[in-house]
């Protein structure tokens, strides 16, 4: 036998480059890059050469597992999906269809993205939820607010000035939500080549503060005092685009009198950062025509995070930079099928009355309805791709709420903290050993690119499509549905493209839009209820939010120092997410963790002379919440009484500290639910015996 190559995607994490399988004799799998993938152009991370190691790990999960009194039991399919079908009947028959949960993580593929959505239409349940309170929804519910539009993309070509906000690419080779730029490697350079001018919002001196022009340092959270001031200059020196504002916008009006005492000098104390810098800033991009803004996880994290992006949005359209050459693009994208196509109403949903403008349940709402043992609580819930166990802030009340499902049933490829509360877990297959697909836009066009099964399914794990398929069988829930397996998925999403599995087979990556348009207002207005840019939101006045973006705390509750030092916590924490890893996954893989074994808490030399901390040593870190242990970095990339703790880590086959056992959840968005994860009182102690 010989060698053989195919060409697929990466699904590691959202990027999902293009790379290529070699497959030899013996079944060995190598991984390159492949050239001809319009988002990497050959080039790949390190995540990618653990692809082969994670398809035949020893912690694979390779059979259905049921908990009894002396832990988990392994049983067969059919046993495992009689329970499930039984279980899931029974809670319906009592309880209604809403009674049921599906949590989901980041869609890094579609496989995650799609498993089970189908079937909570047929079962009759609105309740989506997962990790979206703490991961680019609350932006894009941000930006449609204001613009109708999820979230347009940088238009990195034809800009003049490029303003990174929250964001650090480089740490995840992703320059935009779901945009193509010809090669990931190339962006940076190509914009210095051009003379494009580099400013980072960033608290932290990331390796993008490094190659920028310019470093604006912030306060945690504290970007929405940033974006109401840099608009408050904007309208003030009459620097916005008048024709753009007077033609296509409503609520200027409401915004500029919002705005008035927001000024630079209300800003200042709040940012860390000057009057004068921030006057410059908001000159320096409103007068650099064209200028574009990439808005990134950075900002999620708060208890004001949507508006935060709103005050952004806001920038982007005042100053005429909406799709428009140069600015931020509504760029094209491939047509695909709803999911589920037989939706619940919306109304039904958990907390509608209370969180109704976010596209799901958002996860402290499950939360608060378990704890407080609501009359219309979750009754199960199917966990797939998914660990809110480890994402979610405050883990010791998120297993307290788990723990009061009647049913808990979780899909994954590794055991996990999730995994370890289930009454069921089922076995699925890697995105590697199963087909899948991502579409992709670009100033070329929208694409899909296809991810084709390179490895045998593991033990008896099987594709997530196949085992909901047959649950709803089980149920009698299947007579509508759209596909049966992972084949019939993918054709089933893909038929308003018009493009085939067939064609995807023989072609590996098909174009099915034209090349972008600019403008496209011009003609067909913004899908906002005024057809305008809203500066003043009618949408959220309807749902009872502030219609214009107003100032909150970061997290929720005053963290001045010196309350925080009377209280034992004189220290503020955030989070960081090392490069090398996705979410919290993958800290299993030797591939991987040989160059980074263990999470690290980075803290300022200052800080740690204070506490006699060398680098490398083992520190308690505690907080209001909890406490855990952790090794050490000093690094004077922060600053004194600001340290990071790295996030991720907790899961069984890793044994390691998380992070969200110090978070607080008592605060989250009032959109969104986020939660303030990137920011919480904490101490560091020594473990050092004297």
């Amino acid at each position: 036998m010989t060698a053989k190559s195919l060409r697929s995607i990466c699904q590691f994490c959202h990027t999902n480059c293009g790379i290529i399988f070699e497959k030899s004799s013996d079944g060995t799998l190598s991984v390159t890059g492949d050239p001809d993938h319009p988002v990497n152009r050959g080039a790949l991370c390190p995540k990618a050469a653990a692809i082969p190691e994670m398809i035949h790990s020893k912690d694979r999960l390779r059979y259905p597992l049921k908990k009894t009194s002396t832990g988990f039991k392994k049983i067969s399919w059919d046993e495992a999906l009689s329970l499930a079908a039984q279980k899931l009947g029974e809670i319906r028959t009592r309880f209604g269809p809403a009674s049921l949960l599906r949590c989901t993580g980041a869609p890094v593929s579609y496989q995650g993205r799609d498993g089970f959505l189908e079937f909570m239409g047929a079962f009759g349940s609105p309740n989506l939820t997962g990790a979206a309170n703490l991961c680019m929804l609350p932006r894009m519910t941000a930006f449609k607010a204001v613009t109708g539009a999820m979230r347009p993309e940088p238009d990195y070509d034809h800009t003049r000035l490029t303003l990174f906000w929250g964001t650090n690419p480089l740490a995840s080779d992703r320059f935009g939500a779901y945009t193509a730029y010809n090669g990931y490697k190339q962006i940076l350079p190509g914009l210095k080549k051009r003379g494009v001018r580099i400013i980072v919002i960033d608290p932290y001196r990331t390796k993008l503060v490094g190659q920028a022009d310019q470093w604006v340092k912030i306060r945690p959270g504290a970007d929405i005092a940033l974006g109401l001031a840099m608009i408050h200059v904007i309208i003030r020196d009459a620097l916005y685009n008048k024709t753009f504002v007077e033609n296509y916008t409503t609520g200027f009006d409401a915004l500029s009198a919002h705005v008035h005492p927001l000024s630079p000098a209300w800003a200042a104390p709040l940012t860390g950062i000057s009057e004068k810098a921030i006057t410059d800033l908001a000159t320096v991009y409103a007068t650099t025509k064209p200028a574009t803004i990439y808005e990134g996880n950075g900002l999620d994290m708060y208890v004001n995070g949507v508006d935060a992006v709103r005050t952004v949005a806001t920038l982007i359209a005042l100053t005429g930079n909406l799709d428009a050459p140069g600015g931020n693009i509504l760029f094209p994208f491939v047509r695909q099928s709803p999911l589920p196509t037989q939706p619940a109403a919306r109304q039904e949903r958990l907390w509608f009355d209370r969180l109704s403008l976010f596209p799901e349940v958002p996860f402290p709402a499950v939360k608060a309805s378990l704890m407080a043992g609501e009359k219309k609580r979750p009754r199960a819930m199917i966990v797939h791709h998914a660990n809110p166990v480890l994402v979610q802030a405050n883990e010791k009340k998120t297993r307290q709420a788990l723990a009061k499902l009647d049913f808990l049933m979780v899909t994954d490829i590794f055991p996990t903290a999730t995994t370890e509360m289930a009454d069921l877990v089922l076995p699925v297959t890697s995105d590697f050993e199963s087909y899948g697909y991502r579409a992709y836009s670009s100033s070329t066009g929208g694409f899909v690119a296809l991810g084709r099964p390179v490895a045998d399914p593991v033990g008896a794990s099987r594709p997530v499509f196949e085992v909901e398929y047959e649950l709803a069988q089980r149920l009698q829930l299947h007579t509508d549905y759209p596909f049966h397996d992972t084949r019939s998925w993918l054709e089933f999403m893909l038929k308003p493209s018009g493009i085939t599995l067939a064609q995807l087979e023989n072609e590996q990556l098909v174009f099915a839009n034209d090349p972008v348009k600019y403008r496209k207002y011009e003609s067909g207005g913004f899908d906002t209820p005024s057809g305008k840019v809203e500066f003043y939101s009618k949408w959220f006045e309807d749902g009872g939010v502030n219609p214009l973006p107003a100032y909150a705390l970061p997290a929720g509750e005053p963290l001045q120092e010196k309350n925080r030092a009377a209280k034992g916590f004189p220290l503020l924490a955030s989070s960081r997410r090392p490069s090398r890893f996705v979410h919290t996954k993958f800290k299993n893989l030797e591939t991987l963790t040989a160059a980074y074994p263990t999470p690290l808490v980075w803290i300022h030399p200052t800080d740690a002379a204070q506490r006699g901390i060398e680098s490398g040593q083992d520190v308690a870190v505690s907080s209001p919440q909890g406490e855990i242990v952790l090794k050490t970095m000093l690094s004077e990339n922060t600053d004194p009484g600001l340290i990071w703790i790295d996030f991720g880590w907790g899961n069984p086959t890793d044994g390691k500290a998380s992070i969200n056992v110090l978070v607080n959840d008592a605060f989250y968005d009032p959109v969104s639910g986020g939660t303030p994860n990137r920011l919480f009182p904490c101490e560091v102690k020594s473990q050092k015996k004297p």
